[in-house]
């Protein structure tokens, strides 16, 4: 295969129309290949441009950059019962741009005429509001940094209220577009009372929920960033209706929905798809497992997490949820995907409170329990704090920092009770109680060994 350089393939002309906050495989796997899907079907004319917003080093942005934003999305899935593949050359990135390295440019694509759309998958823990110094370049966190570009924009074209834009959070925290608002308007309060105004006047922030399994890269000839994925898709969207109009997939025959109310479904496929995830991702590489299908084969790990999904997880949901739940489970054993553990388990802590915790705490309240659920968390901590050995630990310095710090083996819990309430999306009335069922785990994993205890807590 030619590389895919403009010298090579001839291109379209679109207009960037969306600036995509993250170059992740689950984006391009995703919303990028739906833009294009859209581009195609004429339903839309809209190229993206894309910001990497995180110091941690990647190669993805220089790929985009030597592909000219070219990549290959890669679906495998089932049809009348027989496996197929579906290869589709995606071309919609038009630019993709280091926050940390040009941050003026990231302020010029900020002030675009064309630009309509903000969508983002900065993971759970990119939703948060921290004080945050605005006139770093760039600053910090994802709603500051949006702040400020929004500050840009509304000066460049003088406070004009068509030239607000919509946001598409892809992020599975709760209410993540108004969560994303309230971080985003704290911000813009403090660089200007007016421009705060206009931010939430005409400004859009939809909450959106996201299903696709994007394990990693696929292997394609001449393409080092082809993205592999499921069939399988689904993007439901609640919020003005606005966005109907102005971001139509569904009428390109794509799945996505526009919702009144997308909690009932942000619940169901958190809790089951989501919450599984994690806990396979916490317990997997326990029994050297590497990928999800892996981890489902497994005797073990395959059977704690049915017995998660079977006792724990699916008591908190509506009946219609087992079919769901079911439907899972079969797209985590498609061998194809090679879902990788490792990838999951990127910010795990956070990912663990948006997916897990909800599960215990509505166990609790209506008087049950939920230690198979715990156990993912007291997995996590015991191998963030060294008591796993080289277990793998992918999330923030100061998570894993705050984690090692005061671990003791002797006496897990004093180190629980000190560390819980102070970790990312923490319920510090759930804290004490959480602290000692957690204790409980630590102790027998590092009395017994982690797979030992795995098998006691799966009987």
């Amino acid at each position: 295969m030619s590389p895919l350089g403009n010298a090579v393939i001839e291109r379209r002309s679109l207009p960037v129309r969306v600036m995509q906050i993250g170059a992740g495989n689950f984006l391009r796997g995703f919303a990028d290949w739906m833009i294009h899907q859209a581009n195609v079907a004429g339903v839309l004319e809209h190229g993206v441009a894309v910001l990497k917003v995180t110091p941690r080093a990647g190669e993805v942005m220089s790929g985009l950059t030597e592909q000219d934003g070219r990549f290959h999305v890669v679906l495998d899935g089932m049809r009348d019962g027989q496996p197929f593949t579906e290869v589709t050359l995606v071309d919609v990135v038009r630019e993709a741009v280091d926050a940390y390295a040009d941050w003026d440019r990231c302020r010029e694509l900020a002030c675009g005429d064309d630009l309509r759309l903000v969508v983002s998958n900065t993971t759970e823990a990119g939703i948060v509001y921290v004080d945050d110094d605005l006139t770093a370049t760039p600053p910090a966190s994802f709603p500051a940094k949006m702040a400020v570009l929004l500050h840009e924009r509304w000066r460049h074209f003088g406070g004009d209220p068509a030239r607000g834009l919509f946001f598409l959070p892809c992020e599975l925290n709760e209410d993540n577009g108004q969560a994303l608002r309230d971080a985003v308007l704290r911000h813009a309060r403090q660089l200007s009372p007016d421009f705060a105004g206009w931010v939430a006047a005409h400004c859009r922030f939809y909450d959106t929920i996201v299903d696709r399994i994007v394990p990693g890269l696929a292997d394609v000839e001449g393409d080092r960033l082809a993205v592999r994925a499921e069939h399988y898709a689904r993007w439901a969207i609640a919020g003005d209706p606005a966005i109907r109009d102005e971001f139509p997939l569904d009428r390109a025959g794509l799945p996505v929905e526009f919702l009144d109310d997308i909690r009932p479904f942000r619940e169901k496929k958190v809790r089951v798809l989501n919450g599984a995830h994690t806990a396979l991702a916490a317990v997997g590489p326990l029994l050297g497992c590497t990928t999800v299908a892996e981890a489902v084969a497994h005797p073990l790990a395959g059977g704690y997490v049915r017995r998660l999904l079977d006792d724990e997880v699916l008591p908190t949901l509506p009946p219609a949820a087992v079919e769901f739940a079911g439907a899972t489970l079969e797209r985590f054993s498609n061998p194809a995907l090679q879902h990788r553990l490792a990838d999951i388990s990127l910010n795990a802590v956070a990912k663990w409170h948006t997916r897990n915790l909800p599960v215990l705490l509505d166990r609790w309240q209506a008087g049950g329990d939920a230690p198979l659920t715990a156990f993912a968390l007291a997995v996590l901590l015991t191998g963030y704090a060294g008591g796993l050995g080289t277990y793998p630990a992918r999330d923030d310095a100061e998570v894993i920092s705050r984690v090692r710090d005061g671990f003791s083996t002797a006496d897990p819990d004093t180190w629980l009770a000190g560390l819980l309430p102070s970790l990312p999306g923490a319920v510090p009335a759930a804290a004490e109680r959480l602290a000692v069922e957690v204790a409980q785990h630590v102790r027998t994993i590092l009395d017994a060994g982690a797979a030992a205890a795995l098998e006691k807590v799966t009987r």
